[in-house]
């Protein structure tokens, strides 16, 4: 298997097939917001920072040649998150290989996924990730946010993790 972080230039170059992929082999389970994200990335987020993490990543894996599974995350997710591996190669790492990468390239992630995407989820927890909440989903369902890497201070008024005294 070969994984590729994507550089502006190389995103600029595949964007379309790219784009291509999530559509075919996303089994409608990509959200519009995180699809139109991806669409209107800043190729110049994709660079490290001083800090030596990107606003952005995409992330592309391939076997023999051939697209296997591509990943996406900007601003630590909360800018959009996705993951697509093709049908043919699930269940072998390449979703984690892939989420691991975007981790690494941007310090830390979190995801929103549905809480009927069984694989998606147990994906979330195999790499760490914790749930810290649930809400629903722009499609009506309820969908859980997953983090690894942020750091949360409770204790500051109008926090959301705040107990009012």
């Amino acid at each position: 298997m070969e994984l590729l972080q994507l550089t502006p230039e190389s995103w600029i170059k595949d964007k379309r097939r790219l784009l291509g992929f999530i559509i075919r082999f996303g089994e409608k389970r990509i959200t519009v917001a995180a699809l139109h994200a991806l669409r209107s990335l800043d190729p110049e987020w994709l660079l490290k920072g001083e800090d030596g993490f990107a606003r952005a990543a995409v992330v592309v894996a391939k076997r023999n040649g051939r697209i296997a599974g591509l990943g996406f995350a900007a601003d630590g997710g909360d800018g959009g998150c996705l993951i697509v591996v093709h049908p043919s190669a699930r269940r072998s790492g390449i979703g984690s290989t892939i989420m691991r990468a975007m981790m690494n390239a941007l310090g830390s992630l979190a995801c929103h996924v549905a809480a009927d995407n069984i694989p998606s989820m147990a994906l979330c927890f195999a790499l760490g990730m914790k749930a810290v909440s649930i809400h629903k989903g722009p499609t009506g369902k309820s969908t859980l946010r997953f983090e690894r890497g942020i750091q949360h201070d409770a204790a500051l008024l109008g926090h959301i993790d705040a107990i009012s005294q």
